[in-house]
């Protein structure tokens, strides 16, 4: 029985400001190129991106925002959000993130959490949002990302750019408090219920991009989370941090996907499974040069080992296909792997910041390897809790916290996720992962994507139902599917509640399914008879 500690070396700045942290590393590198917009190839180096905060964070405070004052971005990735992201960092204020693909009830009830007083859009999300947004007599003054005519409501962020202060000039804020104040606020996943707000401080920040980076080797990186995404923003920071050249999607798109990989040569991807699954099956991939890439870091949701096998017998260049662990409430990942560290197929190793132990779900005992409960986890990157929630619930009674997945470790200290608590499905008593069924659905010849999900049941509790995409203009019924999983399942793993085509199968930022929207979409069917 084991409790695993990351590496315990870090470093606090005195001041404890995120933003002072960031120019400090970011000082070292000058001239060379830190951001790549891929769809507008609009660049930045490390100076220009230096120079750029700080007078971002000058303009704000001359316009009145304090310390503590909370400021919200909604955009897609552009080289102007990072650089407003740092830029609140440094005046002390607090960052939060919101996805630009939300509804406007989604929206809204962000708002209502975070309660922001300044907000930054891009033109699409104004377009789409400000009404909803002004409605709310909460905002206090709105920035457009872009140079075109707004509203007058708005200021362009040209105009912010304006100011060209001296940056030894510029006084970061500084904090008393060990954890640095709220950094950022972020929303979690939403997988199993509405949003709620997590608050990161500006020591969970300053540790989190302390993490080692993947490969000693000096890579260009292309990622595609969205920064409204801790696996988005945490990332693209300790890059940020380290000094690497990050290429960056404004939103997914196969093609400028590809073509980004082929133009600046990108050694590393930071990637979600659903993408690797787009790479395998892509019958455009072939037009490009991949050759560059060497490493394949995926986050999000667990990478199955069928789909290991099938990107690197397409993609034989690939030297390491890797994946992490993490969530939102650790400030990004718990556990990694390393070029130097690795094992296929597994989440890697407990990082640094983190203390983590699996224990028993029922009786909460501390589990030996092999043995698989729920992962908890503390330490110096464990957030500070949920806005307005009584966090007590959240923590057990040595101050880990219970993150609901179920995941066990092997004698080397490699760990392995098998699924979430909640999205376990229990049939007549035993336990189906719906993770294990969707790995053996996708290799199915005629299924692009799918998602499992138990459909309640007065008599069994809950019967396996699976949600599936079909590859294009192949055929395939229900009964061959059925037929299918029940060859190579154990009885009570079989899809009882049959299967459901459908066009897409939702899923968050980060690639993980939203069962609850899978929920809402079965269908009204009568309950099975013992």
């Amino acid at each position: 029985m084991t409790i695993f500690y990351g590496d315990k070396n870090t470093f606090l700045p005195s001041h404890l400001n995120f933003g002072k942290y960031a120019l400090d590393e970011i000082s070292k590198f000058k001239d060379k190129v830190a951001l790549i917009d891929a769809a507008t190839k609009k660049k930045i180096t490390y100076k220009e991106l230096a120079q750029s905060f700080v007078n971002v964070a000058f303009y704000l405070e001359q316009r009145g925002l304090k310390k503590n004052d909370v400021v919200a971005i909604c955009s897609e990735n552009r080289i102007e959000y990072m650089i407003t992201a740092l830029a609140v960092f440094s005046t002390g204020a607090t960052l939060t993130c919101m996805n630009g693909i939300y509804n406007k009830d989604e929206i809204i009830h962000a708002l209502h959490i975070s309660k922001p007083k300044y907000i930054f859009l891009s033109q699409n999300t104004n377009e789409r949002y400000y009404e909803s947004i002004k409605s709310l007599n909460m905002i206090k003054n709105f920035y457009v990302f872009d140079d075109v005519p707004t509203n007058s409501e708005t200021i362009s962020f040209k105009e912010i750019l304006q100011s060209n202060i001296d940056i030894s000039s510029f006084k970061f804020k500084e904090f008393k408090e060990f954890n640095g104040g709220i950094a950022v606020i972020m929303y979690s996943s939403g997988t199993t219920g509405p949003a709620k707000g997590v608050k990161l401080t500006h020591s969970n920040l300053i540790i989190a991009t302390q993490q080692p980076v993947l490969s000693p080797k000096d890579h260009v990186i292309l990622s595609i989370a969205p920064w409204s995404s801790s696996l988005g923003l945490i990332f693209t920071l300790h890059e940020v941090v380290c000094g690497r050249t990050s290429v960056f999607l404004p939103r997914f798109s196969e093609n400028l996907f590809l073509e980004a990989i082929q133009t600046y040569k990108v050694g590393v991807l930071i990637v979600v499974p659903p993408v690797i699954i787009i790479m395998c099956k892509s019958i455009t991939a072939k037009n490009y040069d991949l050759s560059s890439i060497e490493i394949v870091y995926s986050g999000g949701a667990p990478l199955n080992q069928a789909l290991i096998t099938e990107l690197k017998s397409t993609f034989p260049n690939i030297k390491y296909i890797l994946q992490g662990y993490g969530m939102t409430e650790a400030t990004g990942a718990i556990t990694g792997e390393l070029v130097t560290k690795y094992k296929e197929g597994s989440v890697g190793t407990v990082l640094k910041g983190n203390i983590v132990k699996i224990v028993d779900v029922n009786t909460r005992k501390i589990l030996g390897p092999r043995q698989a409960g729920e992962v908890c986890v503390k330490g110096p990157v464990l957030f500070d809790g949920y806005i307005e929630i009584d966090n007590k619930s959240i923590l057990d009674e040595d101050g880990f916290y219970k993150t609901g997945d179920i995941a066990y470790y092997d004698e080397d200290g490699f760990f392995y996720i098998v699924d979430r608590i909640k999205e376990i499905i229990k049939y007549k008593g035993w336990q189906v992962s719906p993770s294990e069924l969707e790995d053996l659905l996708l290799q199915h010849p005629a299924i692009k994507d799918v998602g499992v999900i138990g459909r309640p049941d007065d008599f069994t509790g809950e019967l396996p139902t699976a949600f599936i995409v079909k590859k294009p203009n192949i055929n395939v019924t229900e009964t061959e599917i059925t037929e299918y999983v029940a060859k190579k399942v154990s009885p009570w793993k079989r899809l009882h509640g049959g299967v459901i085509f459908v066009k897409e199968i939702p899923k968050n930022a980060s690639g993980k399914i939203l069962r609850r929207k899978l929920r809402e979409m079965l269908p009204k069917l009568p309950t099975s008879k013992l």
